[in-house]
């Protein structure tokens, strides 16, 4: 298979605390993501895929914002000697390129941004691919004395956003699972109102006393029972409780990974501030977990 298979495998299969089993089928995932890879790079650089210069739709900002927290994630991982969590990053970035590209027509800057990077981040590990990779893209120079991937932008509260994604697509595979929905139409998502933001927040300020802390601020007791209720819930789990996104960052979180659900579940996706859902929806709905109605066609 070659030594940037062999390290590769070695290198994301190995970690501090433990020992590593050597397997033919690790092994033979490693080569396969290997030939993956740079067969997307000859592809794209050929002119045989299909690319768009329409980079401002919510897929292509969400592929942007992946390719800046895989940086981020992939860098620590490397300067803690966390070379496993590192490859992970890497290789996960290759497979969204890859979901990306079955998904849309993808838009060409974009995309090569995304394979440099995905070069890059491997280079350490996987040098002649990489370099080969790198050269195919039309790069001057060798990817080993290339500046390092940068972030084009600040990706801030990534991890909480990357939670939130993947709570809301465990869910409805939950719920579809459940209910036993073989054809989901629509997929309503509503995320939660301010005033429970601001519950959290109080509550998680709060010393023993949370039902008695919420309920004593002036704006959230407008809200009645309802407030009484979510108190007595974060109560419950109030040494668990973390900080939330804003509404605003939870909703434009999940308006970039829309087109996960829709891809997974083949369904209508329509998301929605608390305002604009029904009252009964929006009153399921928390912080860090949208409420969710499924239609069946």
């Amino acid at each position: 298979y070659g030594a940037d298979t062999a390290r590769l495998f070695m290198m994301g299969a190995a970690r501090p605390s433990k020992d590593f089993d050597w397997t033919e089928r690790g092994v033979r995932s490693s080569n396969e993501f290997l030939r993956r890879l740079f067969g997307t790079v000859e592809n794209f650089a050929d002119g045989d895929l299909p690319t768009t210069d329409a980079g401002d739709r919510p897929v292509d900002a969400y592929l942007a914002r992946e390719i800046d927290a895989s940086i981020v994630e992939a860098t620590a991982g490397y300067e803690a000697f966390r070379f496993n969590e590192a490859l992970r990053e890497a290789r996960g970035l290759v497979s969204l390129l890859g979901q990306y590209r079955e998904y849309t027509t993808p838009d060409a800057e974009t995309f090569e941004r995304g394979l440099r990077t995905a070069v890059g981040l491997l280079a350490p590990v996987a040098p002649h691919v990489a370099e080969e990779s790198w050269a195919t893209l039309g790069n001057e120079g060798f990817v080993a004395e290339a500046a390092w991937p940068e972030p084009a932008e600040e990706v801030g509260e990534y991890e909480a956003e990357r939670r939130l994604v993947e709570n809301t697509r465990e869910d409805v595979r939950d719920i579809i699972d459940v209910a036993g929905i073989e054809d989901p139409e629509t997929i309503e998502v509503a995320v939660a109102p301010e005033w429970k933001h601001r519950a959290l927040r109080v509550a998680i300020e709060a010393d023993d006393d949370v039902v008695g802390t919420v309920m004593a601020d002036e704006e959230l007791r407008t809200h009645g029972e309802a407030a009484a209720d979510y108190a007595k819930d974060l109560a419950a789990e109030h040494q668990a409780l973390s900080g939330p996104l804003s509404p605003d960052r939870e909703y434009d979180a999940l308006d970039r990974a829309t087109w996960l659900l829709d891809r997974e579940f083949d369904a209508e996706i329509v998301l929605e501030r608390a305002a604009e859902a029904s009252e009964e929806l929006a009153s399921k709905a928390r912080p860090g977990r949208p409420a969710i109605e499924i239609h069946e066609g």
